[in-house]
């Protein structure tokens, strides 16, 4: 703008041909300048330039020169329409170029017009800037200011300075290369602005203080840096500090908050928290609603996966609701929920309502189940492959799936498990050297062997009650019908008769001891030891009447449920069970 306006003034000048004193100019022209000639006024009085009999332009007896205005503050005025200009519009420095306007929008704009078939050109507004002098400019160095363009705003009695747009040298210039960036600062006066905003040299986006909104359809592309250091690996980089947090994205209407759609290999959402002092979650979701906290869905892996060093790497808790819900739609072989490793629970239960069930009927023959299982001791495969399953080890008591499957083939299922599902070295990443291997093996529902085994106990206890009355009225006919026998005629009060539970109960080292009580007047009394089917396996004659103690040595007998019986007079007393490991 100085420029045009200074080229301007110069062509005056330069067809005001240099006369002699006493010469007039001429319209068409004076031939006769020389180097000193000059047109103007040699005392205080201004220059001023008429057309239509109006001033147009003058250059006061200071060498300033105004358009528009006969009073220029500086070396080149313009004013377009309005008042006289007071005298705080330039309170500093002494501008190149000042121009006024007033009232109507747009006279005092400064329009850059032109016209041209060249795809470059176009009007440019250039400020330049060197250390130095003008006469021998040298380098500028990092950080020096190259231009501003300042906003001035009136606050009633000064102008106050409260925005800049700032170009700035932005690293070390040589030859051929000066890097520049831009610098967008605002505040509400000269002292309490800051930098905002600065465009690098390398292109990169940076938010010197406050906030970032982002309107609604816009899209960020590229690398972008919030609260601190640009991470070159990530398109956005959030730093949090003491006083500010990371992302927070909130979004009231029915739309997802955070959306991620990743392809490639690698993991689509990564959180790690590295402070070891503090047990908050790494990721916490709650929900207010009737919703879930987490919700996991995968179409072929694991829904969710979760690792922590050393503390829990999935906690879940609802204060009305389940804690943790995992479902899964094979029916293949996989499971709702895999645990490699011990599971614990304070309680378990399963669902056994009436409600729940269909076509309920009574089963029989549980002994008969129970005598064709085969129970084994034995130790998980720890080699190859199968190390990656951290099974038990040492030596554990079961049943082998395939046994079972013969007798009970409801009760198993055919099982694989993925070996890329084991503990990863870098949960971000895909390990895929394993991909695709598995193992597949059976599992039994030792958990619906529960009922079996209790309709086979109920089965022997109806045998065993059955003999016991059997035995019993066996003894006292034969005693009837036993010439001479104290006992069929024996008229013995049994009611301060007792006997006592087995101590230890199993017995430890083939060992236990049975208390009992046989009234005085009792003839004889003994104590008969029956197996599961009724048969009796010892029968000991008990000698002493009164209080007694009676040292069994259970070694011969084989694993399982025995009953002892006390007959005195032989009419059963009470019977006891005792078990045998």
């Amino acid at each position: 703008m100085k420029k045009i306006f200074s080229q301007t003034i110069a062509s005056l000048f330069l067809s005001c041909f240099a006369m002699k004193s006493n010469a007039q100019w001429q319209l068409t022209g004076n031939a006769n300048a020389t180097a000193t000639s000059g047109l103007g006024t040699t005392n205080a009085i201004p220059l001023n330039l008429v057309t239509n009999n109006l001033q147009r332009m003058t250059i006061t007896s200071a060498g300033r020169v105004g358009i528009g205005t006969t009073t220029p503050p500086n070396i080149f005025t313009v004013k377009g329409a309005g008042s006289t200009p007071a005298a705080s519009w330039v309170s500093a420095g002494a501008p190149l170029f000042v121009g006024y306007g007033e009232t109507a929008v747009g006279n005092a704009d400064y329009i850059l017009s032109m016209a041209s078939t060249s795809n470059n050109g176009r009007p440019v507004f250039v400020g330049r800037r060197s250390r130095g002098t003008l006469a021998l400019p040298t380098t500028m160095a990092n950080n020096d200011f190259i231009m501003s363009m300042l906003a001035s705003a009136y606050d009633g009695s000064v102008f106050q300075n409260p925005a800049t747009i700032d170009f700035l040298v932005d690293g070390t210039p040589s030859a051929g290369n000066v890097p520049a960036r831009i610098s967008f600062v605002t505040g509400s006066n000269s002292t309490n602005r800051a930098e905002r905003l600065k465009i690098l040299s390398s292109g990169d986006v940076s938010i010197a203080t406050g906030n970032l909104s982002v309107a609604k359809y816009a899209t960020v592309k590229g690398l972008f840096s919030a609260n601190g250091n640009v991470d070159s690996a990530y398109v956005i980089a959030a730093n949090a500090d003491s006083i500010h947090g990371g992302i927070v994205v909130k979004d009231p209407v029915s739309k997802s908050v955070l959306y991620s759609k990743k392809s490639g290999s690698n993991a689509g959402i990564y959180v790690e928290k590295t402070s070891p002092a503090t047990n908050t979650g790494c990721i916490v979701a709650r929900a207010s609603g009737s919703g879930t906290g987490v919700d996991a869905y995968s179409t072929t892996g694991e829904a969710l996966y979760a690792y922590s060093d050393s503390g829990l790497a999935i906690s879940g808790y609802s204060a009305g609701y389940n804690g943790i819900y995992g479902e899964t739609g094979d029916t293949l072989g996989y499971y709702a929920g895999y645990f490699n490793g011990d599971i614990y629970s304070s309680g378990t239960y399963y669902g056994s309502d009436a409600r729940l069930k269909n076509n309920i009927k009574d089963f029989g023959n549980g002994m008969e189940i129970i005598g064709s299982l085969k129970p084994k001791n034995y130790d998980y495969k720890k080699e190859g492959n199968y190390a990656l399953l951290h099974l038990p080890r040492g030596t554990h008591y079961g049943l082998i799936a395939q046994d079972v499957e013969k007798v009970l083939p409801n009760l198993v299922k055919n099982s694989k498990i993925n070996l890329n599902s084991r503990k990863k070295k870098d949960p971000t990443k895909d390990e895929g050297s394993n991909k695709g291997e598995q193992i597949d093996y059976k599992a039994v529902n030792y958990t619906e062997l529960i009922p079996i085994i209790i309709k086979g106990m109920q089965e022997q206890q109806a045998v065993i009650e059955d003999l016991h009355n059997k035995v019993a009225e066996l003894t006292a006919l034969v005693e009837k019908l036993t010439p001479g026998s104290k006992t069929a005629v024996s008229n013995v009060n049994l009611s301060s008769a007792t006997l006592e539970q087995n101590i230890p109960n199993p017995p430890v080292n083939n060992a236990t001891r049975i208390n009992y009580n046989i009234p005085v007047n009792a003839a004889k009394a003994e104590m008969v030891i029956t197996d599961v089917y009724g048969k009796r396996v010892k029968q000991i004659n008990l000698n002493n009447s009164g209080k007694g103690s009676l040292n069994v040595d259970t070694n011969g007998l084989a694993a399982g449920t025995y009953s002892y019986t006390l007959l005195v007079d032989g009419k059963m007393v009470e019977t006891k069970k005792m078990v045998v490991n």
